[in-house]
């Protein structure tokens, strides 16, 4: 998908990416449902993150918070996140 104003910011440059990583790391509960969402098949966790941000646009939640949950769509950053977060156990 092309950018009309330059290229997409890399997820590790996403501070509230990058805090989400680190709550996951840090709360056991998070951690858990989130790892849960991530060990999805592609098509599953896809849909369940479709459906998570949906509701999160309709809670007027953080636009920055939203893109960080939409960036775990993709499946080299899913992959990451879970080694991630996995390896904080």
């Amino acid at each position: 998908m092309p950018f009309l104003f330059g290229k997409k910011k890399p997820v590790s440059e996403n501070e509230t990416f990058v805090a989400l990583m680190q709550l996951a790391r840090r709360d056991p509960d998070f951690r858990e449902q989130i790892s849960a969402i991530l060990s999805m098949d592609d098509f599953h966790r896809k849909s369940a993150l479709n459906s998570i941000t949906d509701n999160m646009r309709m809670q007027n939640a953080p636009k920055d918070l939203v893109r960080a949950m939409e960036s775990l769509a993709d499946d080299a950053v899913a992959e990451r996140a879970l080694e991630l977060i996995k390896n904080a156990k």
